[in-house]
C-alpha cells in the first residue's frame, strides 16, 4: 500500500492533505487489477466511483461519428491516454450523473486505486477538512478542463 500512498500525496486532487489524513482517504478505497482491452467505465453508465491509475496504463474513449458495427453501435476513438499516478471518474464525486466516456485498460496487469463515491461522501462528512482541500481540488481541476475545452472551441471556429 505504500505505492499507494506515495500516489495519493502526489495527485493533484489530494495536495494539500497532511498525511494522516492521506491515510484515512487510503482505507476507503480498494486496489483492483484489470486485463488489456478490458473496459473499466463506460459512457452512459451510472458513475459512483473515482480511479487513480497506480500501474498501467487506461485510455479515454468518445464516440467518433461512424458507426463501429451492424448493431449500430458507435466507433470509439481515444482522446488521452492516463498513467500513473493520473485521476479518472472525478465527476462520481460530485454528483451520481452519467459516466462522459468510456475508459478502457490498455495494458494487462493495469492496478487501479478506487474510491466509491458514499465511502468518499462519508469520509467528508465525518472530516470536513478532507471534504474542504479534495472538492477544492476538484474544483479547480474541473474549472481548468472546462476552461480549456471553451479556449479550444472559440479558436476552432
Amino acid at each position: 500500500m505504500e505505492k499507494v500512498t506515495d500516489l495519493i500525496k502526489s495527485s493533484d486532487l489530494f495536495i494539500g492533505l497532511p498525511e494522516e489524513k492521506i491515510e484515512t482517504v487510503l482505507a476507503i478505497g480498494e486496489v483492483k487489477v484489470f486485463g488489456a482491452g478490458e473496459n473499466i467505465i463506460a459512457e452512459g453508465e451510472l458513475s459512483g466511483e473515482l480511479y487513480l491509475v497506480q500501474e498501467g496504463l487506461v485510455e479515454v474513449l468518445v464516440p467518433s461519428g461512424a458507426v463501429a458495427d451492424v448493431a449500430g453501435a458507435p466507433q470509439l476513438s481515444s482522446v488521452v491516454q492516463l498513467g500513473r499516478g493520473q485521476i479518472f471518474g472525478e465527476m462520481a464525486l460530485v454528483d451520481r450523473g452519467v459516466r462522459s466516456a468510456t475508459v478502457r485498460c490498455v495494458e494487462d496487469g493495469t492496478t487501479l486505486f478506487v474510491i466509491e463515491r458514499d465511502a468518499f461522501r462519508e469520509l467528508c462528512e465525518s472530516d470536513h477538512h478532507i471534504g474542504h482541500v479534495v472538492m477544492r481540488n476538484l474544483a479547480r481541476d474541473l474549472s481548468f478542463k472546462l476552461r480549456h475545452r471553451n479556449l479550444r472551441s472559440l479558436t476552432s471556429r
